[in-house]
């Protein structure tokens, strides 16, 4: 299921795009989730729920907040969501392109051209959401975190705490990202994610080297191995390294 936002004060507009949208997935099984938006500011003050945006179709000309800080205040929240401006007759900006926006469509377009573009923007949308990523919160915002960006993840009081690499995106954030699920239930999902301890579970694939019960992590970081999972952490490491080469 893709969760899909429409921006645009235009309704007639907005019903288009929900057109283009089916006939774009064609036999493609699609499953889509629109949110309507009339106005920048709608759609900012909706930022706060717990809902992940896969994709934003957004006007750039809009009345109040313009789409230029309207996908800026989006970025925020949603760093990795497919951001697609479109408009009726207004330009790019500087402001447009640091918000990384994956197209820039014009309401002239012909039906065909829309179904064109669409296709191409879908299959985006499905490229990034098979990315294995845990979805974390940072404060009020909302963040996709590479399962590969992760070194460990600890206890929390309401769920886990991810700690990241210092060089991925994720690590832009100062605060604790923070996760619903405990430590069970992401190492279930996630067979990169091996308990070390009671308290954290490691991702195996930033692991050095392992010495007595002591874990030496690619960021030269060292964390220690319980006697309970010791055996076991062993042997899913060994059996990480077979497969790698």
């Amino acid at each position: 299921m893709y969760h899909v936002a429409i921006c645009d004060d235009d309704k007639v507009f907005i019903s288009y795009i929900r057109k283009i949208l089916n006939q774009a997935r064609g036999t493609n099984q699609y499953q889509f989730k629109i949110y309507e938006f009339y106005s920048g500011e709608e759609l900012v003050s909706s930022l706060d729920t717990s809902i992940h945006i896969d994709l934003l179709i957004l006007d750039m000309k809009l009345g109040g907040i313009d789409g230029d800080e309207t996908a800026r205040r989006f970025r925020v929240k949603f760093k990795d969501s497919v951001l697609v401006f479109c408009s009726g007759v207004r330009a790019p900006t500087v402001k447009s392109f640091r918000v990384t926006p994956y197209r820039y469509l014009l309401k002239s377009y012909s039906d065909r051209q829309f179904v064109r573009e669409m296709k191409e923007i879908l299959t985006e949308v499905e490229k990034k959401s098979k990315e294995e990523y845990i979805v974390g919160h940072y404060r009020n915002n909302v963040i996709r975190v590479n399962i590969q960006d992760i070194l460990y993840v600890e206890n929390a009081k309401r769920g886990s705490k991810i700690i990241v690499c210092s060089e991925c995106e994720a690590a832009k954030f100062e605060g604790q990202i923070l996760v619903d699920d405990k430590l069970e239930a992401l190492a279930a999902k996630y067979y990169e994610l091996a308990f070390a301890h009671s308290s954290y579970i490691i991702n195996i694939a930033h692991i050095e080297k392992i010495v007595g019960n002591e874990v030496y992590l690619d960021n030269d970081e060292c964390l220690s191995v319980s006697r309970t999972y010791q055996k076991e952490f062993r042997q899913i490491f060994t059996k990480s390294i077979a497969e790698k080469y």
